[in-house]
């Protein structure tokens, strides 16, 4: 073997080892913050030409409204924070507004399609007679799941949507146009399912492997442990089958990786993958993908 290619092959076989060996925690990939959940980053993963991203400047969390004067400062200080993208629906944001901080830019980019969320809002209201706000928790949760409020294609909706598209096309124009010792931070309430999908797109703008985006995604569930580890004992009381489980703790703090497993399946069956989905739907060239990538990837 020549020693071009005994080079070449140690050099694939090192990526292939990065990707094997290359696990994110919550101590590897959290903010730090105090009251904001699920906050963490996406620095530090590894791209698939051997780059990483770029620590601390793409960041992730659920709704910031409970945060702490410390977590703000930690996020306008030690990360530079310069926009706050804000993913949720309008009577979300309604009962808890995102923070105003110092030159920091709040842009709302709902990605929900309302045009199917709404009859089914409608629908979950009525099987409790009434107002959904003025439900009590089991009978709220019970109503969601029964009513397809959130499916099985909950993530394929929001990638085909009209909004989805347009929200998450605005998202990548935004970090395209992001100072260079800036960064920026999305959420939606919890931190998980929209803001998951977004953390999907980028990563696979920057070529991260689909193991690796697939672990970034479920690690939500180690973020949110405790509260799950309640919420088990609450769904309890409502069904023993472990299928209808999954469904209730879905609504409320847990993520199932076969709900992103039919969005990568949906792109890749589609689009051939999610860039191909990112340049046909969102109108990302392939320049602009080599923008992002030397923007935010570091040797």
């Amino acid at each position: 073997m020549s020693k071009f290619l005994a080079a070449l092959c140690a050099v694939i076989m090192a990526c292939g080892m990065c990707y094997a060996e290359f696990s994110p925690t919550v101590g590897s990939q959290t903010l730090g913050l105090s009251a904001i959940g699920n906050a963490r980053e996406l620095g530090g993963y590894p791209s698939a030409d051997g780059r990483t991203v770029k620590r601390g400047v793409l960041l992730r969390s659920a709704a910031p409204s409970d945060g702490t004067s410390s977590d703000f400062r930690v996020l306008t200080e030690k990360y530079n924070l310069a926009v706050m993208i804000d993913l949720r629906l309008d009577f979300e944001r309604n009962k808890a507004q995102d923070p105003e901080l110092d030159d920091v830019e709040n842009l709302h980019l709902s990605v929900m399609n309302m045009e199917l969320t709404a009859p089914r809002m409608k629908k979950a209201a009525e099987y409790i007679d009434g107002n959904l706000g003025d439900a009590d928790r089991k009978s709220m949760l019970i109503a969601i799941v029964k009513s397809g409020v959130i499916n099985d294609n909950f993530y394929v909706e929001i990638l085909r949507g009209r909004e989805g598209k347009a929200g998450y096309a605005e998202m990548f124009r935004k970090l395209l146009s992001m100072p260079e010792d800036k960064s920026l931070l999305f959420h939606c309430t919890q931190g998980k399912d929209r803001t998951g999908i977004a953390a999907m797109l980028i990563l696979s703008a920057l070529d991260v492997d689909e193991k690796i985006i697939m672990s970034d995604y479920l690690l939500t569930n180690e973020f949110n442990a405790e509260k799950i580890a309640r919420e088990k004992q609450f769904v309890s009381t409502i069904t023993d089958n472990d299928e209808e489980a999954e469904k209730y703790l879905f609504v409320m703090d847990h993520v199932s990786e076969a709900m992103m497993r039919r969005a990568l399946d949906y792109l890749k069956n589609n689009y051939g993958s999610a860039k191909n989905y990112i340049i046909q739907e969102l109108g990302i060239t392939e320049e602009q993908i080599t923008e992002l990538q030397k923007k935010f990837l570091v040797h």
